[in-house]
């Protein structure tokens, strides 16, 4: 089945790394926004849909009622599976029990809870607007509501983090037991704050050894606490990944819907605009995104680094023979020989996992198949 993205580029404030489409001064557009989505859905009314994620930004920067509205609509305008997976990201800052009380009455069944550090003066560095005591009363929040499926974000190499400070965010985030994790190492991106501040000499970050030993910390931290890593940078406990996130490792369609969001749908990539303003213009005036046909070759390339990324599963040599009606072989055969006698790949005749040492440098390995 087809999964379904809703972007809400809304936020209280920007956080200092962010280079996410979100703007901190256009909550008073909600309505507006929530109206052109709506008209957005007719486009693929009917459609099978398993997994709806609403993430941004912050979809709880808005009203619980706009969100229970946008939710109703995606009910009556798809054809929802019996136990669709129905995500809604949040900041700590941003929600309280009733908030995740009425989007439970609304079908939501798990919370992706922005968490980042249990570590106040890291939140702060960050620019977060919550504690780690925000973020304690935000998971009994979740839980008060009834929401039992629940997922923390969390980063690492944070600028000032020690190995201590980041054992501290675990241990706090284990005894909260959530479901889920998903553990980033923080990327500056050119143009946020926090990349000025790095270019003036404001703040360091690890070097690429210490990020490394990060990693590795909260990759056993957490394998001894019960949870499997089952993608590059995401864990779960009781099998509780996120089948949402699972389509775009798979290559699964998905559609998305508002502005700056990008779908994988009828073998095309599209996105549509960044900005309100002509996003709104699109919807107005029924103007479908321009896709761009993905040909065989990048699917098989597509196939390949985006399997790769689930550490478990790897890429199954009879999957690919059944997509492209070709062996893996003979299109990446030489490819997969290469890295493997360098330690970057395993590949016991069936399936084709990366090791260790090609996790540590997985996007030099990724390259080799695009």
């Amino acid at each position: 089945m087809t999964g379904l993205y809703i972007h809400f580029p809304f936020c209280v404030k920007k956080c200092h790394y962010c280079d996410f489409v979100s703007y901190p001064d256009k909550l008073s557009e909600g309505e507006r926004y929530v109206d052109a989505l709506t008209h957005e859905m007719e486009a693929y009314r009917g459609t099978a849909i398993d997994t709806v994620y609403l993430g941004g930004g912050t979809p709880t920067a808005l009203a619980p009622e706009l969100l229970g509205k946008v939710l109703s609509r995606v009910a009556s305008s798809f054809s929802l599976a019996k136990d669709c997976e129905i995500t809604v990201e949040a900041n700590p800052g941003t929600c309280d029990e009733e908030t995740f009380k009425q989007l439970a009455s609304c079908g939501v069944n798990r919370v992706s809870l922005g968490v980042q550090s249990f570590v106040d003066t890291e939140l702060k560095s960050l620019g977060r607007i919550h504690t780690k005591d925000d973020a304690v009363r935000a998971v009994e929040a979740v839980r008060g509501a009834g929401i039992m499926n629940l997922s923390l974000d969390l980063m690492f190499s944070i600028p000032g983090q020690t190995r201590e400070s980041l054992q501290e965010s675990l241990f706090r985030a284990v005894a909260l037991e959530p479901e889920h994790l998903s553990c980033y190492s923080l990327i500056l991106c050119e143009g946020t704050p926090m990349h000025e501040a790095y270019n003036r000499g404001e703040i360091t970050l690890p070097d690429e050894d210490e990020d490394r030993d990060r990693y590795a910390l909260l990759v056993d931290y957490l394998r001894n606490h019960g949870y499997d890593r089952y993608e590059i940078s995401n864990f779960a406990k009781g099998g509780k990944i996120s089948r949402h996130n699972t389509k775009y490792w798979l290559r699964t369609p998905y559609i998305g819907l508002g502005a700056a969001a990008h779908s994988f749908y009828e073998n095309c990539r599209f996105e549509n605009p960044a900005t309100l303003s002509a996003y709104y213009e699109q919807v107005e005036k029924g103007i479908k995104p321009v896709g761009e046909t993905v040909t065989e070759a990048d699917a098989m390339g597509e196939f390949m680094f985006l399997g790769l990324r689930q550490t478990e599963a790897g890429v199954r040599r009879a999957d690919f023979q059944s997509c492209f009606g070709t062996s893996l072989n003979s299109v990446f055969g030489e490819t997969v020989q290469k890295l493997c006698s360098f330690g970057l790949l395993e590949d016991d005749g069936d399936r084709i996992r990366l090791t260790d040492r090609g996790i540590d440098v997985s996007n030099a390995v990724f390259c080799e198949f695009i």
